[in-house]
């Protein structure tokens, strides 16, 4: 109830375990029968925007931050414990020659039907389409395409996923 009354947008059997912890709640979106379990972060900024759809969940100790970027996950995904999604980070490259003042931001979507195991971290710009699992303590970062197993750092095609 606490996270309605901030603002969260909560679907139907959609649950937010009480120590998660949200910023920005009017920006948040969990869909119907979702899930996010215990200390989880998730950190839109005022303009940022953060939607998981439907029958999905966030195990224990993500961490999403969003700032002014979009992060969606699609229906039917498993985000396994210790997540991280960053779509700002601190970048080498730019016009100041200290990385703590130059930034790397993108959008990172998930599509339908997705395992991510425990540790994974997912980076600015990734694109991970449907019917996708990602080995654990794997790095993401670009586009992931369908049906296929990926894992290591950074993460790489593994095999087909038979239909």
């Amino acid at each position: 109830m606490r996270f309605k009354s901030n603002g969260v947008t909560i679907g139907g059997n959609a649950s937010l375990h009480k120590s998660v912890d949200v910023q920005n709640p009017r920006n948040v979106f969990i869909g119907e029968a979702s899930v996010i379990y215990k200390n989880t972060s998730i950190y839109p900024g005022e303009n940022g925007k953060f939607r998981i759809g439907k029958n999905s969940h966030i195990a224990p100790f993500g961490y999403l931050l969003i700032d002014k970027n979009t992060l969606e996950i699609g229906d039917n995904v498993a985000v396994g414990p210790f997540c991280t999604f960053i779509c700002h980070s601190n970048n080498i490259e730019g016009e100041n020659e200290l990385f703590t003042k130059n930034y790397l931001d993108g959008d990172i979507k998930l599509g339908d039907n997705i395992f991510i195991g425990a540790q994974c971290t997912i980076l600015p710009g990734t694109v991970i389409e449907d019917n996708v699992v990602i080995a654990s303590n794997s790095v993401v970062k670009g586009r992931l395409n369908s049906n296929y197993v990926y894992g290591g750092s950074p993460a790489k095609e593994i095999k087909a996923i038979k239909g």
